[in-house]
């Protein structure tokens, strides 16, 4: 691809400079449709309500969900990558089948090796294990696709069931929502994700549990008390009272239905 022609592309790309702008452009674009709207049916309210009320309708239309899910094996993956080079290298890609998949995840292999010491940094997995992630198994998995975030420093939030891991890798406003779902069986995975800001997202985390490891999603039992880990049930939306008896479940049994949930 010769020089002009990636410069005719550059506006179209996406990277942190055009996705700040159509942020920007969507916000815009919001206000005066919203504005307008507002100011037809209340005419005669003062401004300040009309700005508080465009707000919130800003707020509500940012944080619409547009999850994407590539429809190819190791669906992560293709997240990962769409995120890292942007869709339109995605799009441009002629296949992407499990051959084409499998040859760039080698490559990243060499990638891992050449930032090992931000991958022992967050120590997501070994870089043993890593490797042999990409290098030998069909699909990514989360610890992996974290390590490589971290390397390309992408902000995201990865949702699995009703839990989150966050990890913030830089101060934009910009942040992947990266979501997990069962697809055929509770063996078998698919992923998504979209953008979004900080923000917005907080909507999100506030009905989720957060996990401070994504390799290790609950601590010892002994580092909670019986009201913390009612709590984390009712994030989790695990029954906390026996069907039977309507007796609340002991602390040890609270436990036990989180470390299944896991």
């Amino acid at each position: 691809m010769n020089t002009n022609t990636i410069n005719e592309l550059q506006d179209f790309m996406f990277n942190e400079e055009n996705i700040k702008s159509y942020l920007k452009s969507r916000i815009d674009y919001n206000t005066k449709n919203i504005s307008k709207e507002i100011s037809k049916e209340n005419s005669k309210e003062n401004s300040k309500e009309n700005s508080k009320e465009i707000s919130k309708e800003i707020s509500k239309e940012i944080s619409k969900p547009s999850m994407y899910f590539p429809h190819y094996q190791d669906s992560l993956f293709w997240c990962y990558y769409i995120m890292a080079n942007g869709d339109t290298k995605y799009e441009m890609l002629q296949n992407k089948n499990f051959l084409v998949a499998k040859q760039m995840k080698i490559e990243l292999v060499d990638k891992i090796r050449k930032n090992k010491d931000i991958v022992k940094m967050y120590k997501f997995d070994t870089l043993t294990n890593i490797e042999s992630n990409l290098a030998n198994d069909n699909n990514l998995n989360s610890k992996t696709f974290c390590s490589l975030c971290s390397i390309e420093n992408i902000n995201i939030i990865y949702i699995r069931k009703n839990t989150y891991f966050e990890l913030f890798m830089n101060d934009t406003d910009i942040v992947y929502i990266v979501k997990e779902v069962e697809a055929q069986s509770k063996y078998v995975f698919k992923y998504g994700f979209e953008i979004t800001t900080k923000e917005a997202s907080n909507t999100i985390k506030n009905s989720l549990y957060k996990i401070e490891s994504i390799s290790k999603p609950i601590k010892c039992e002994s580092a909670y008390k019986s009201q913390e880990l009612i709590d984390i049930c009712g994030k989790l939306v695990i029954e906390t009272n026996d069907i039977k008896t309507g007796k609340k479940k002991n602390k040890k049994e609270l436990y036990e239905l989180i470390i299944q949930y896991f």
